[in-house]
């Protein structure tokens, strides 16, 4: 046994009202630019942060070689 799916007739005026809905942009487009710029400033945390280990590790060699003499 077949199951028939509802079928609107064409002489309905059924669907004349229906509203047209579209997906709003404005979500994804706020998404995009917030992770953007999330994105953005740990990149920017994180090659501060590589700088900071690197200076303070030379600073440590420096200061222990000048101790040493």
């Amino acid at each position: 046994m077949a199951i028939e799916p509802e079928v609107i007739p064409n002489n309905s005026n059924e669907g004349e009202t229906a509203k047209v809905i579209y997906p709003s942009i404005i979500p994804l487009v706020i998404l995009v630019i917030v992770s953007s710029i999330v994105i953005y400033f740990v990149k920017t945390i994180f090659t501060f942060l590589l700088m900071l280990i690197g200076l303070v590790f030379a600073w440590n060699q420096i200061k222990n070689l000048i101790t040493s003499n």
